[in-house]
């Protein structure tokens, strides 16, 4: 006999489990297996005032964000809302089928304010780095480095002229990115060392850099610098930088950056403009200060 599906009077009450409708083998029990938050709390402490109405768990939104990123969900409004309807994603962030996800609108107050002022990215990503190590899935032996492009979020519309740009702008009147921009002008890596004035430039972003490098219409972009281990692809630094840094070669302080993690590796594979530093400190020593990635020990790759 032919089934109908029940559906004329609603349920009063309902025993549910979260944790049985995720299954065994999904990949939000393999993260929440291997990841540590446990030192949070103690390293935003000094962030949060003592008095006042509690905020959103800082944990809730670091899984929030970490869903995101693995399952490439780019818009933080987007996250909310598959948070919401996911059983998966409520499981691995802790909530509960009735539980309240975050607004999106506080996802860029954190970072803008606490988890910047906390450098707490940067921290989870070491010790997820540590983790790797510890694993055995870190080599130490070779690493590569390479850059991509990250579409700044500038409107070309609003932009003006390069000439027309004024760098002895007053910061206290300035948005917040213009001020880490005006605070970074001395950095030569941020342009201090250059004299070429820009095609254009964003005010609302004026790090962002006008590039064709696609082959289709300019942006403003940035150039996101990965180091990676290649015994299996593991990403043990990244660093956000312009795209035609007049000191390129500072990006291999990424690699040094490894090296304090006790990474000494051999051999390294960059593009010619990247100034990998490989060996020991006796090593290092040896060869001079200003030494680049052209000993026998780091092979170079043009880039295409």
């Amino acid at each position: 006999m032919m089934g109908r599906l029940k559906s004329d009077q609603g349920q009063l009450f309902y025993e549910f489990h979260l944790g049985d409708a995720v299954p065994e083998d999904h990949l939000v029990r393999k993260i929440d297996t291997a990841l540590d938050l446990s030192w949070l709390r103690s390293e935003l402490a000094p962030h949060y005032s003592s008095i006042g109405r509690p905020s959103i768990d800082p944990e809730l939104m670091i899984r929030m964000l970490i869903v995101g990123y693995v399952f490439a969900i780019r818009s933080e409004r987007l996250i909310c809302r598959e948070v919401q309807v996911n059983l998966a994603y409520r499981w691995f962030c802790k909530l509960g089928i009735e539980d309240a996800v975050p607004d999106h609108s506080a996802f860029s107050r954190a970072r803008n304010e606490r988890f910047r002022e906390g450098d707490v990215f940067r921290r989870m990503f070491e010790r997820v780095v540590e983790a790797c190590i510890a694993a055995g899935l870190v080599g130490g032996e070779g690493f590569a480095v390479d850059a991509s492009l990250i579409q700044a979020d500038a409107n070309k519309q609003r932009s003006i002229a390069g000439q027309d740009w004024r760098r002895d702008r007053d910061p206290k009147r300035s948005s917040r990115a213009v001020k880490e921009y005006l605070a970074t002008l001395n950095d030569t890596a941020w342009g201090a060392a250059s004299d070429v004035v820009p095609k254009f430039v964003s005010p609302s972003d004026p790090a962002a850099q006008w590039t064709g490098a696609h082959k289709g219409p300019a942006f403003f972009a940035y150039s996101d610098n990965y180091l990676i281990d290649v015994k299996f692809g593991v990403i043990v630094d990244v660093e956000a930088a312009p795209l035609y840094s007049p000191s390129r070669g500072r990006r291999g302080e990424d690699h040094d950056r490894a090296n304090r993690g006790a990474l000494w590796p051999q051999a390294g594979a960059a593009c010619r403009g990247y100034g990998l530093r490989c060996g020991s400190d006796a090593e290092l020593a040896g060869r001079g200060e200003g030494h680049r990635a052209t000993h026998p020990g780091v092979r170079q790759i043009e880039a295409g």
